[in-house]
This record gives structure tokens, C-alpha cells and sequence, in this order.
């Protein structure tokens, strides 16, 4: 092997790599944060449909103009200013790809790992400011300060694992502040959230928010992402940056046909929301552990020393959670999906027992 290959592997081994959660049988799964509120029948029956309109010997040109088509009207914006990717997380590794080595990217801390790996991977040096540990909000001087001095700026919002979306006007002023900088916004759970800045893309040249099918919409499996951005990046992104054809064409249909029936997403949307609201009431009166506001799918819970007690209990019951654990300060973190109803009552017990 040549030594310029071996010292490249020897560097990427020593990244974190991604290990494949343990498939626990007849468990409850809120670990993924996975729309499993909404009807798996449902999705089946449209999947089905979808395999009858679907000639898999053909390249999905047909489909990408019908998703590109739903999307718009979906979103009440025009197609010129989206791209489809193979779930958002392959449209951030397009996006660092083209960014070049040695370049530099501002983040708040705690927020989605997977963007860190990757820059990681691509040689990109990640400057961290912490969020405000008492109610996570972003300290916006040191922020900015940080962010001027890098070439790439990353905001998750909803942010993951925290869930909190940040005030609109501080991002929107941010965003001002740095125009000359490029703002990538992650908003994977924005359904659940306050806003979106999709209506404000054609103001700006220096921003590429992130969108996905996989939660909100239920398709994790299927891995159709989108990406709003200004014209000209966009069209460079879908010709020239992207594949030709990076989703086949039963995903694409299916996802077609899910924003069709968004009407019916909407309502799985504000069970979740609903749910989340009383999940969260109840585990604020409890005592030992600090429950965070979220705008997202999930709730982000700091447990302290209840930490293994609490795991241990959830694994008695069979409940799955995202366990994280100490994290940038914070003691003893627990990440836990909204589901059913009846997944949230034994949820809501199991944590009961524990504290």
C-alpha cells in the first residue's frame, strides 16, 4: 500500500464512526426520532400504489419532476430554488466536499454530531461555541465573534439533541451580519417547530437550508432530502454537484405521493406536538432531572445521577432511547422520541420508577 494511502486510513480510522444500533425485539423505539405516530398501514398502502406506477427498469426522470412539482407547491415556492439529495445527511457530505480542505466551520455545541464527523472527514477545522447550558439558547456575541473568522457557518434548528429553535429574529440578524459567510440551516424538524425561513431564500445568497422527508413525513427508509438555496446554487447542485440520479424512483414516487396527503401529515403532526406538550408537563414535576423546551419531535432530558438508574429501568421495559450521556457539560443526557400515546404513558412511567 502506499505510504501516502496508509497515512490517510490511519487518520479516518481514528474518526468516529457510525455503529449500528442494537434492534431490540418487540421494543418501543424512541431512540431515532422516527414519526412512528404516524400509520404504518397508511404508508403501506401508498408504497403499494406507488410499485404499481413505478416501471424499475426505467431512470427515474419522470419522478424527479413530480417530486421537484409537489415540493413547490408544498413548500409555496418556486422549483429553481430546490435540489434532491439521498436524505439530507448525503447532501451535507455534497456540500463539504465542495467547500475544500482546510477550511473553516463555526457550530454551537451540543448540536447534530454527524455534521462534525464530516467535516472532520473533509478536512474541515470546527470552531465549537457552546449553547447557554441553562436554557440553550445561543450566546450571540461569542457566536459571531467565532463565526467571522470561519469560511462556513452550521445552525440546526430545531436544534438535535437539545430540540430548541432558536428566536427568528436573532437568526435572521445573524445571518445579516454574516453575509458574507456561507449559512448552511438544518431544519430536518422544522414541521414540529415555529418557522422556517424557506420564504425568506430569495433574499439571501449565502444560505442552503436543509429539508428531509424522514420525520415529520415518515419516510426515514426511503432517504429523499432537499435542499433551498438561491437559483444559481441550486441549479449548480442539481447538474453539476449532485448525481444524476441520487434517489431511485419508488422513494421518489412514494415521497410524491406522501406530500400529496399532507393533510393527513398534518394531523399526525399535531398529535406529536400535542403529545410533546404533555410528556414534557409531566416530567417537569418530577424531581432529579431538568427537562428542556423543544420544538422538535423529541425532548432532551438531563438526568444526572439518575442517569443508569433510569436506563436500567427503560431497558426492564423494553423502551429504547437515544442514550448520550455526559455531553459538552451537561450530566447524564437521555434523548427520547415522541410516540403514541401508549408509548408515551410507559415511557412516562418508566422514568416515574426511576426518580
Amino acid at each position: 500500500m502506499r505510504p501516502w494511502l496508509s497515512g490517510k486510513l490511519e487518520r479516518l480510522s481514528k474518526l468516529d464512526n457510525y455503529i449500528k444500533p442494537e434492534r431490540i425485539k418487540n421494543s418501543i423505539k424512541l431512540d431515532a426520532n422516527e414519526n412512528l405516530v404516524l400509520n404504518r398501514n397508511f404508508i403501506s398502502e401508498i408504497a403499494l400504489q406507488a410499485l404499481k406506477y413505478t416501471d424499475l427498469r426505467e431512470y427515474p426522470i419522470e419522478q424527479f419532476d413530480e417530486i421537484y412539482k409537489q415540493l413547490a407547491k408544498y413548500l409555496g415556492i418556486s422549483k429553481k430554488y430546490l435540489a434532491i439529495g439521498n436524505g439530507s445527511d448525503q447532501i451535507i457530505e455534497l456540500i463539504l466536499s465542495i467547500i475544500g480542505r482546510e477550511k473553516q466551520a463555526t457550530i454551537f455545541t451540543p448540536t447534530f454530531s454527524y455534521f462534525i464527523n464530516r467535516c472532520e472527514l473533509h478536512d474541515v477545522t470546527v470552531n465549537r461555541v457552546p449553547l447557554n447550558k441553562t436554557d440553550n439558547t445561543l450566546l450571540k456575541e461569542e457566536f459571531l465573534n467565532n463565526a467571522k473568522q470561519s469560511d462556513m457557518i452550521y445552525i440546526c434548528s430545531p436544534n438535535n439533541p437539545t430540540g430548541n429553535q432558536f428566536d427568528r429574529r436573532l437568526i435572521l440578524e445573524i445571518i445579516d451580519i454574516l453575509e458574507d459567510k456561507l449559512i448552511v440551516m438544518d431544519e430536518a424538524y422544522v414541521e414540529f417547530a415555529d418557522y422556517s425561513l424557506t420564504s425568506d431564500i430569495a433574499k439571501y445568497n449565502n444560505i442552503i437550508i436543509l429539508r428531509t422527508l424522514s420525520k415529520a413525513f415518515g419516510l426515514a427508509g426511503a432517504r429523499v432530502g432537499y435542499l433551498i438555496a438561491n437559483e444559481k446554487f441550486a441549479q449548480i447542485f442539481r447538474s453539476i454537484i449532485q448525481s444524476p440520479y441520487p434517489v431511485n424512483s419508488l422513494s421518489l414516487t412514494i415521497a410524491s405521493m406522501m406530500l400529496s396527503n399532507y393533510s393527513y401529515i398534518k394531523n399526525t403532526i399535531e398529535l406529536i406536538k400535542n403529545e410533546r406538550k404533555r410528556v414534557f408537563d409531566h416530567l417537569t414535576k418530577l424531581k432529579g432531572i431538568k427537562v428542556f423546551n423543544s420544538n422538535a419531535n423529541f425532548i432532551f432530558i438531563e438526568t444526572y445521577d439518575k442517569y443508569n438508574t433510569i436506563l436500567k429501568e427503560l431497558e426492564k421495559q423494553g423502551i429504547v432511547v437515544k442514550m448520550i450521556g455526559d455531553i459538552e457539560g451537561y450530566r447524564g443526557c437521555v434523548r427520547v422520541t415522541i410516540g403514541t400515546e401508549e408509548m408515551n404513558d410507559k415511557f412516562i412511567k418508566s422514568i416515574e420508577k426511576s426518580v
